[in-house]
């Protein structure tokens, strides 16, 4: 690979690791001289995200434009399910992502949290956290989320210390802040935090009710502004949202084993708490809003099932494009995808030639030469282009590649698996 070759490839080599595992190679299978690909190669698609499940915006259009309720919408997408009622609402145990491998540093306004590990347990304003070895914590007290820190007495022994706020129905100000940097700001949560060991780094999970989760989840999943449109009739997405929200989460996630049971990202579901102080100011800004507020509290408890009683894994994306992927629901044309608020029904981006040969070179680790054709070589066919992409086949000089349609969208940063190469 030659030296430009190289360094272009390093500034990308990030973001298409994942497709080194799974791609294709026969080597020696190189095309005709002369390069068929254009510059810049366009590319045409639909929708936004893996499309599985619940088109966010599709919901949108069949509330707002065509007056579907929030039970009809759960029943078109969510194919062979029906909504049931749950017996409780437990707690969940949420992971916050962004913070593996950092002190966990609390903040009470009104001072009312308490701290509990290995039997001791104390009333602080402020805390720090601070992860020594695999079971073994230094806890420092303070008065603000930047200290001065004074140590406990000792070290404490323990996988896990939990802090709680000492009025738990109480309002922002006696909810537990994460302090997340002096020119960040703190984050609100309800319910308890627990700084843990695990996969030999200190981790933070808070522990809320599945109710309160789903308040945050749709205030951030969906706009809380869509139960506004149509003289109200938007607060039919934002109720099948909550449904669609509180499914996801109840049905399960093992990947934490018993660290968590689910996580703040889009791996999961996007959650932020109640909100945000953001730095020297005392305004906080809520991620929780009425509307949705609302769609929670009238579909109190209410998850979608499959008939043999499971609870359904109630997947959705920002937009299907007009026609959902399927996976564990029958895939189903989706008009209301087409509303004149979805930006992302129809796309169109370019993928520069050169930067598609170099991501290729780097994941197979030699220089393939020029590129000469890239194609997708098979389809699921169902709707326009003949469906999502299953196959993308790329010709290079020096090498044959098949990835799956998945790959390509990640390699290039498309917004999802549904598009066409316009190559020549």
């Amino acid at each position: 690979m030659s030296l430009d070759r190289r360094r272009r490839a390093a500034r990308v080599a990030l973001a298409f690791v994942l497709v080194a595992c799974t791609q294709a190679v026969l080597a020696g299978s190189g095309g005709p001289a002369g390069a068929a690909v254009p510059a810049q190669i366009p590319v045409d698609g639909h929708g936004w995200g893996h499309g599985r499940g619940m088109g966010q915006f599709g919901a949108y259009g069949y509330a707002v434009e065509e007056g579907w309720t929030g039970r009809m919408i759960l029943d078109h997408y969510y194919g062979g399910t029906i909504t049931t009622q749950m017996g409780s609402s437990p707690d969940q145990r949420v992971l916050l992502t962004g913070r593996d491998g950092k002190d966990l540093i609390l903040f009470n306004t009104a001072g009312g949290m308490r701290i509990s590990a290995d039997g001791y347990q104390a009333r602080r304003r402020a805390v720090r956290i601070q992860r020594l070895g695999e079971d073994r914590f230094q806890v420092y007290a303070g008065d603000t989320c930047s200290g001065p820190w004074r140590k406990w007495d000792r070290i404490v022994t323990t996988k896990g210390i939990r802090a709680k706020p000492s009025a738990t129905n109480a309002g922002p100000d006696h909810m537990l802040q994460v302090c997340l940097g002096r020119d960040v700001g703190t984050r609100y949560y309800r319910g308890e935090m627990i700084a843990i060991h695990s996969s030999g780094t200190i981790r933070t999970v808070n522990q809320v009710d599945t109710e309160a989760l789903v308040r945050s989840v749709i205030a951030r999943e969906m706009s809380p502004s869509w139960g506004d449109s149509g003289d109200g009739k938007g607060m039919n997405a934002l109720r099948a949202q909550a449904v669609a929200a509180r499914s996801y989460v109840m049905a399960g996630d093992s990947r934490w084993g018993d660290l968590a049971t689910t996580c703040d990202s889009t791996s999961c579901q996007v959650y932020q708490g109640y909100g945000i102080r953001q730095p020297y100011t005392k305004r906080v800004i809520k991620v929780e809003d009425a509307r949705t507020d609302t769609a929670t509290a009238e579909t109190t408890k209410k998850i979608r099932r499959f008939l043999d009683g499971r609870v359904a894994r109630t997947e959705f994306s920002s937009s299907s494009g007009g026609y959902t992927a399927g996976g564990d629901f029958p895939a189903v044309p989706d008009d209301g995808d087409d509303t004149s608020i979805n930006p992302n029904h129809d796309w169109s981006v370019t993928v520069d030639r050169e930067a598609l040969e170099d991501v290729y070179s780097f994941v197979v680790g030699r220089d393939l030469g020029d590129v000469q054709v890239v194609a997708v070589s098979s389809r699921n066919g169902l709707g326009s282009f003949g469906g999502r992409a299953l196959t993308v086949r790329t010709l290079f000089d020096g090498g044959d590649i098949t990835v799956t349609g998945d790959e390509f969208r990640r390699m290039f940063g498309l917004k999802s698996n549904w598009f066409i190469i316009r190559s020549t």
